[in-house]
């Protein structure tokens, strides 16, 4: 089937996203849904990928209805069947794709550019569906993924180098994770750009305040393997003995079982008076209470981003995270942020105690560096060079189809 003429003068582009929530699946991220809604000016189709390990378990797919204000023209729930671990990864986006392209032509909707937001998931069924429609591709990078399949897929490897040869844009989401590419994929850097996760209160001029609490993470529960908490809680019993004051609020929800095994482990480690779970926050709320705490301290084991570390710096407060991850070569150079090594609680302890003793230099550095910060992460700018991108890609299409 042909599509329709689009007759809109909006440029379309087509979203594949695994991580974008619909009222059809869990709660996820909403790093993917922040961008598509600073993407005014184009008309966003957004399919919001959600594998089934039981084929025909699923709807084909569902359109959603978008709220008011979103950045989404039109959002579709798309359940696909994918194995677990990656077992068949690359066929099976093969499949996808084709359902995709499917979905696409029966609903008269022409792509004049697709985005993957995720290199070795999405960026394989976007190259075929890309492809179908002689359209341009772009593809972000997320490391925590990434690096799993490029480790574990060796057979892979080519397709995904020849996905990366194919792309317009790589947009680097984890500026860390781009030594390790590289090592992969070579002589690709002159497509490549860092596209960090759309933060909500960025400023240009970033306001500290006297701190009135101790340390917090945040993170949710269920995720608390990921997130280092037993490395974290390790090391508040190593520092606590050094600085019996130093206290930890442990913000996000999770799982009735999650909640109850993370305060047994609170417990355990004799930590009743210094850590205390402080629950779920809505984001707004969270913002309001981070300006009060000395520091944010999440020594994740594998992190993509990690949008709470640059909340918290615009709101005044130096981080601790674990090298190679999270944000990364970001921060580079600008004094806001302890680096420790994953996994090493007296490691993390001393960047604890560094946090506490040391918050008011640490907000000196933050105001200074403010100008750095904001060129990094204004979504404002950061859209700006997106919408070059995504005009120069498919002005050189167009050239390249007429020259053809």
């Amino acid at each position: 089937m042909t599509p329709k003429t689009d007759r809109s003068d909006k440029i379309t582009i087509i979203h594949l996203a695994v991580d974008y929530n619909t009222p059809y699946r869990p709660r996820t991220t909403m790093a993917v849904e922040w961008l598509v809604d600073e993407l005014s000016g184009f008309d966003n189709v957004v399919i919001a990928m959600l594998r089934s390990a039981k084929a025909g378990s699923s709807p084909r797919w569902i359109e959603c209805a978008v709220p008011a204000g979103a950045g989404a023209a039109r959002l579709f729930h798309f359940a696909y069947f994918g194995l677990p671990w990656g077992i068949g990864l690359h066929r099976a986006m093969r499949k996808t794709a084709q359902r995709i392209i499917t979905l696409l032509e029966r609903e008269g909707i022409c792509p004049r550019l697709v985005h993957a937001h995720k290199f070795t998931f999405e960026g394989l069924a976007g190259w075929y569906v890309a492809r179908h429609f002689n359209v341009p591709l772009f593809v972000s990078l997320r490391g925590e993924v990434e690096t799993k399949v490029f480790r574990a897929k060796p057979l892979l490897r080519p397709f995904l180098r020849r996905v990366a040869h194919d792309a317009a844009r790589l947009y680097f989401v984890s500026a860390w994770f781009e030594p390790l590419f590289h090592g992969y994929v070579p002589g690709a850097a002159a497509k490549e750009r860092r596209l960090p996760n759309i933060v909500r209160n960025i400023t240009s001029r970033i306001a500290v305040r006297t701190p009135d609490k101790g340390l917090v993470t945040v993170l949710n529960l269920d995720t608390r393997k990921r997130k280092g908490l037993s490395y974290l809680l390790d090391a508040m019993t190593i520092a606590v003995r050094e600085q019996p004051e130093l206290t930890l609020d442990i913000i996000g929800g999770g799982s009735a079982t999650s909640v109850r095994q993370s305060a047994a482990m609170i417990e355990q480690r004799g930590l009743g008076d210094s850590v205390r779970l402080i629950g779920s926050l809505t984001n707004a709320d969270l913002l309001e209470r981070l300006p009060r705490y000395r520091g944010l301290a999440l020594p994740s084991l594998n992190e993509t981003f990690g949008m709470v570390y640059v909340e918290s710096l615009f709101a005044g407060v130096p981080v601790l995270y674990t090298a190679r991850t999270a944000v990364d070569r970001y921060l580079d150079g600008l004094g806001v942020a302890v680096v420790t090594p994953p996994r090493n609680s007296p490691a993390i302890a001393v960047g604890l105690l560094e946090l506490w003793r040391h918050s008011e230099r640490f907000r000196e550095n933050i105001i200074r560096a403010a100008p750095a910060l904001f060129a990094t992460f204004d979504p404002a700018a950061i859209m700006a060079r997106y919408r070059d991108d995504v005009r120069l890609a498919i002005g050189e299409a167009n050239t390249t189809a007429s020259e053809e």
